[in-house]
């Protein structure tokens, strides 16, 4: 089995990338579920992204995401609803493209509920896009992770993106606090190109040579900004045992996103 836990659905663009797209891509990476991310910065809505993905209850999962600094996020009261009813897996926060830190008092209500539902909180972490205006990478480090996993360590976190390019701290981060886990997504732009897998090679040694271990890394692609097929076969192509790639492409996110 192989779980993407990191997709978007765009509505931004001329070109639609909605659910069908990305099940046509899923099906050609032989991916079985995906987790799907919501997320002001795709023109995607919560709303939005529930009404998509509910005809593919079996395939696709929702999670939520929450621009706490816009006037147009979801309450906590309906963010609880949908937690409640297991309507979304989680919640996507855009640190570094919006200003914010992971531990900012204005997050604490929606990070309690994902506490008491026992559902991850993700942070864009690391690398923003050089197109993308006004974001600031400070937002975005890895390390401001470690505030929050410590005042809440029974909350799951995940810092996605590897955190690129602080792997080292990343992996650190996620060794000193047992409620921190990472994600491999979005270290591609369309295909897996040679320069690529130089980056890649040296991000997995970093993460592995400072502690980071297989119980606590997720396989992630960023669809649709990245070919799926070809990041299955890069992760494929690691010099990792079969037992770790398990965990890797499947087993960590069931735990993780109680699918």
């Amino acid at each position: 089995m192989i779980i993407d836990c990191h997709t978007h659905l765009e509505f931004y663009s001329d070109e639609l990338f909605g659910a069908r797209q990305l099940l046509d891509s899923m099906k050609k990476a032989k991916i079985d579920k995906s987790l799907v991310y919501a997320g002001e910065m795709f023109n995607c809505c919560n709303e939005k992204l529930l009404e998509e993905v509910l005809p593919f209850k079996k395939t696709l999962f929702p999670v939520g995401s929450i621009s706490p600094l816009s006037n147009k996020k979801s309450s906590v009261e309906q963010v609880e609803k949908w937690l409640a009813n297991k309507n979304i897996h989680g919640l996507k926060f855009y640190t570094g493209y919006e200003h914010f830190y992971p531990s900012d008092e204005i997050l604490k209500p929606y990070l309690k509920l994902l506490d008491k539902y026992n559902q991850p909180a993700i942070f864009h972490s690391g690398d923003t896009w050089n197109q993308a205006k006004d974001a600031k990478l400070k937002y975005a480090h890895p390390l401001h992770i470690d505030d929050l996993a410590s005042d809440m360590p029974t909350l799951k976190i995940i810092i996605a993106h590897f955190g690129n390019p602080w792997a080292i701290d990343t992996a650190e981060v996620s060794y000193k606090n047992k409620n921190v886990y990472v994600d491999c997504s979005g270290l591609v732009y369309d295909f897996v190109k040679p320069a690529d897998k130089i980056l890649l090679k040296k991000l997995f040694s970093d993460y592995a040579l400072f502690n980071g271990t297989p119980d606590k890394l997720l396989f992630g692609t960023d669809w649709n900004l990245c070919d799926q097929k070809g990041y299955v076969q890069y992760i494929n192509s690691l010099p990792v045992k079969k037992s770790d790639k398990e965990k890797i492409f499947y087993k960590n996110a069931i735990s993780l996103f109680n699918l």
